[in-house]
């Protein structure tokens, strides 16, 4: 059980921002917080937390799809937080 809270104290996905390419995300940690960030197509950052609303696992992003997915019980939420699949009924919320 505890295994699928380790993400909580891991690194982020990238070390900065600038480090995420346009029409992608990655999970940065800004210090006690896990960020799920995107950038656009233009450049615009969209930052969401990283927490997903269901149970509070780290969604990961999933390059192929362009989506946000929890690991733990398959949420899945596109690339601006908003959710498409349950059990979440929520999206990421802003950060």
């Amino acid at each position: 059980m505890a295994a699928q809270y380790a993400d909580w104290v891991t690194k982020g996905d990238v070390p900065s921002v600038d480090d995420i390419p346009k029409d992608s995300g990655a999970v940065v940690r800004r210090g006690a917080s896990k960020v799920a960030v995107y950038r656009d197509a233009t450049g615009a950052l969209h930052e969401r937390s990283a927490v997903c609303p269901h149970l509070g696992c780290i969604v990961a992003w999933n390059p192929a799809e362009k989506t946000w997915d929890c690991p733990c019980h398959g949420s899945r939420f596109d690339k601006f937080g908003e959710v498409m699949n349950g059990p979440a009924n929520g999206g990421l919320v802003r950060s």
